[in-house]
């Protein structure tokens, strides 16, 4: 039998300004410290496919995008993120924490953009061939915060307007009160270190 711990795929998603990419960097870092074989990647992205699709779309340069087309082209840089990093590290037992998934398509381009959510899911399980994650923790704060956090330029999925993304954040809410099996939710207005507390609490469901 082999030693090696199976492999974990774990989500930190949620709207704008919500510190995912800090959590995740601190999450990742808190696994390895721990003994686990992590790494991080980041939806859209991670590839060099995936990443030019990410400049693609969030390009505030461009005018506004079809939701289906933003689904399509998600899903198209996720599909080549999951076949050639996500699939094999876990295979080989690592710990995956990435920076948003399939649940963000579902919150702006479903609940926020109009497309009915579960056929979004099912589109994305077609993209992933069948994977899904471990847990998905949606660090949760309110819009007007979020956005006061950013600052500067805003990307073109940014600069939509308050009362799409106020759907966006009431989409994720809504997944975890469907899912609560598959989800966690952290309130992220706290101090840095406290969410990073609550993120390890909730991972520990999946490690």
């Amino acid at each position: 039998m082999s030693d090696v711990p199976p492999g974990r795929f774990i989500v930190l998603d949620g709207p704008e300004g919500a510190g995912k990419t800090t959590q995740v960097d601190r999450l990742v870092q808190r696994l390895r410290d721990g003994g686990r074989q992590a790494t991080a990647v980041r939806d859209p992205g991670s590839t060099p496919v995936s990443e030019r699709i990410r400049e693609v779309l969030l390009d505030a340069g461009l005018p506004e995008m079809n939701a289906r087309t933003e689904v399509f082209l998600y899903m198209a840089s996720r599909a080549e993120m999951v076949a050639r990093i996500v699939r094999p590290a876990l295979e080989v037992g690592l710990v995956v924490v990435s920076d948003r998934f399939v649940s963000s398509t579902a919150a702006y381009q479903g609940y926020a953009g109009g497309i009915e959510p579960e056929a979004i899911w099912d589109l994305g399980r077609l993209a992933c061939d069948g994977l899904e994650p471990d847990l998905t923790v949606i660090l949760d704060l309110p819009v007007a915060d979020g956005f006061r956090r950013l600052g500067g330029e805003r990307d073109r999925i940014e600069a939509k307007d308050p009362a799409y993304h106020e759907r966006v954040r009431q989409g994720f809410l809504a997944m975890v009160r469907e899912r609560p099996e598959a989800f966690a939710v952290v309130d992220a207005s706290r101090p840095p270190d406290e969410v990073a507390d609550a993120v390890w609490e909730a991972a520990a469901r999946v490690l």
